[in-house]
């Protein structure tokens, strides 16, 4: 790369710089009539916003979810007013109303882009680096599915993904690992323009960091660039050479004045994340001969975009030309993309699933696994990875290859120890729409996920994380691997469903509501070996599809009502077994989603919950943090309120009193 390239045509850049400077004056007016947000960003990147949006990023405005498009992402989401004033220009769905209603209740335009909530927003972002990693797992979907769908003759899926992250999306440590992933797979349609200027919220760069940046990105196995990054001609050389020969993943290091035009705040941390002021924004669009008319369009941009729109257009429809000629000479890659595109579930899955057999006792993870062969069957579109424990975890699809450079026909992805980048990316490749990811680590392991976790529950996207080791029972690894209080971190967590099977029926039924779901699903699977209770085995829509159900029912009023999850189930029904032998009536609930059980209509809910249950008890090896929600004030609560041991199993549950003679002493 880095032949010369013909230059822009004069006319062109002329209006792309007027594009730039309007993107400015929209950003500047929008953060001022808020009151708040970032101008810093906007100001300093409105060349590279303007060349993307007004030439060089391919996609349609009409049909924002166009397959054929370039995908951008704005890893720096605190500037969203560079995206959304780009938005708005290149014609999308985000009149200059929204503009005007920036960061205000129910806009379309909130503080930081958010995909459910603006057309043409490829994720949401805000964190710093995430969006970095959704963009290399958005590369990754595009280069999985041009192995796929493409032929020697017609290569239908040859989009870029382009992806702008600033100073802190590269100090963050999801941005190093997502960036040694794309290295190493040598995603050559992946481009990511660093926003170089040199400075973070709270001052100047050089007080926090100092490394080579581009030695760095070498090293990843990067091509890396270097160029003005508010010179439209440097913009324009550096990605028209990138399209015509990428061998890799490409880093624009681009070199920009944050604030650019600002008298008295470009260039420093004073423009980052606060509005210019009245009189500094006045004197800033004076210096870059921009009218004082808030949110002035300049009436040749107007009708530039105009012009441009038909030629999108256009260019989509010859892209759906193609595509039609190619299904017709290749029926069996179509019918594959068509699969791929609906990720349908057949109507018969349940007993698919009921007809597979597993041996008992058997462990969470392993039972999983054994669904997982038969899901990869069945379902081109799902795709395994692991965190470097594909073979503790049980997450490897052992019909299929491993993902490799030049090599992505394989359902498998070794993510290496990158638990924070591997959630990154699985989320940019669901965004692909074509595939349903399912990632592993130990449960304990979650907690370096977290925040991706959290940005896919709030995008309600589907992955499935494949937890296992998932108790104090995973034995002699100790304390550092023991989750204690992840159950009641995860399930906090808003439009996550976090599952607890007790056995391998609870886990075929586990895969059907994570397959069914919008959204993420996060398993908790054991290490241990589990029996298969002939209590679980019940359909979907009698168990698993109601969150929680009854496996034992008492005759009468009940003296002890128990309510467990996970490998505690068999122990809650072993209790029962004893109790009864003591003349007491005894209820057992298998609980094993608690945010499936809590949208049940309020009649289910008081026929497990509800009436007179007598002494309420759940079982549970994790902390008991609102656990009293069902069990009641006067409940007990049979739990791990502390850091776990290193031991065998067995020694542990003695100790942590997880035994029927324990609870037993408990309850009488």
């Amino acid at each position: 790369m880095g032949e010369k390239v013909q230059p822009l045509d004069q006319d062109l850049k002329k209006i792309l710089q007027e594009i730039a400077n309007t993107i400015r004056g929209l950003s500047i007016d929008a953060v001022e009539k808020a009151n708040s947000g970032h101008p810093g960003m906007p100001l300093g990147c409105a060349e590279i916003a303007a060349y993307l949006y007004g030439y060089g990023k391919k996609h349609n405005p009409k049909h924002p979810s166009w397959l054929g498009r370039d995908r951008f992402v704005l890893s720096g989401g605190h500037g969203s007013m560079l995206l959304y004033s780009s938005l708005h220009l290149a014609g999308f769905n985000l009149d200059l109303e929204q503009l005007k209603q920036f960061r205000q209740l129910h806009s379309h335009t909130p503080g930081h882009p958010e995909r459910q909530e603006t057309e043409g927003v490829e994720t949401t972002t805000g964190p710093l680096g995430q969006g970095t990693g959704n963009a290399v797992g958005k590369a990754l979907g595009l280069k999985m599915l041009a192995d796929r769908l493409n032929t020697r003759e017609d290569k239908i899926i040859d989009s870029k993904v382009f992806a702008l992250m600033t100073d802190g999306c590269m100090m963050e440590g999801a941005t190093s690992e997502v960036s040694a992933i794309a290295g190493h797979l040598r995603l050559d349609n992946l481009i990511v323009i660093y926003d170089s200027n040199q400075i973070t919220l709270d001052g100047s760069l050089e007080q926090s960091s100092s490394e080579d940046t581009k030695k760095r990105y070498e090293a990843y196995g990067w091509e890396v660039l270097e160029i003005d990054g508010n010179d439209l001609d440097a913009i324009h050389g550096a990605i028209s050479s990138v399209r015509e020969k990428q061998t890799r993943p490409v880093l624009i290091i681009a070199k920009t004045i944050i604030g650019k035009g600002s008298p008295n705040k470009a260039g420093t941390h004073k423009v980052h994340g606060s509005p210019l002021g009245p009189e500094e924004a006045k004197a800033t669009k004076e210096a870059l001969g921009i009218p004082q008319t808030p949110f002035y369009v300049p009436q040749s941009v107007k009708e530039y975009f105009v012009e441009k729109l038909k030629k999108d257009a256009e260019r989509e429809q010859q892209w759906n030309q193609k595509v039609d000629e190619w299904a017709k000479a290749n029926p069996e890659r179509y019918q594959l993309f068509q699969d791929l595109k609906k990720r349908a579930l057949p109507d018969d899955l349940e007993q698919i699933l009921r007809n597979l057999e597993i041996k008992s006792p058997i462990s969470g993870r392993k039972a999983s696994h054994a669904v997982i062969q038969k899901l990869a069957e069945l379902f081109p579109y799902l795709i395994g990875g692991s965190a470097d424990l594909s073979g503790s975890d049980m997450t490897m699809i052992e019909d299929s290859d491993l993902l490799a450079p030049g090599k992505f026909s394989g359902r498998n992805i070794k993510f290496g120890v990158r638990e924070f980048g591997m959630a990154t990316i699985a989320t940019g490749l669901t965004q692909s729409g074509m595939f349903t990811p399912f990632i592993g680590t130990f449960l304990t392991f979650s907690d370096y996920m977290r925040n991706a976790i959290r940005l896919c529950a709030l995008m309600e996207e589907r992955v499935i994380y494949h937890f296992t080791h998932d108790s104090i029972f995973l034995g002699e690894d100790g304390p550092t691997h023991q989750p204690v209080e992840h159950y009641a971190s995860l399930r906090a967590m808003p439009n996550l469903q976090f599952i607890r099977p007790a056995d391998a029926n609870e886990v075929k039924m586990a895969w059907i509501a994570a397959l069914k779901y919008h959204g993420p699903t996060a398993f908790s699977l054991s290490r241990q070996n589990l029996p298969t209770l002939p209590e679980t085995d019940v359909s979907y829509e009698d168990g698993m599809g109601r969150g929680a159900y009854i496996i034992r029912k008492e005759e009468g009023t009940p003296d002890f009502t128990l309510v467990a999850t996970g490998s505690e189930v068999s122990l809650a029904l072993n209790v029962a077994n004893e109790l009864q032998k003591l003349g007491k009536q005894v209820r057992v609930i298998s609980m094993p989603c608690w945010e499936i059980f809590e949208k049940q209509g309020v009649e289910y809910r008081d026929e497990i919950f509800g009436g007179d249950l007598g002494q309420r008890v759940s079982i549970e090896a994790g902390v008991d943090l609102g656990w009293h929600k069902y069990v009641g004030r006067e409940g007990i609560t049979i739990c791990v309120d502390r850091f776990g041991a290193s031991a065998p199993a067995s020694r542990l549950a003695e100790e942590y009193g997880f035994t029927v003679e324990s609870i037993l002493e408990r309850l009488l």
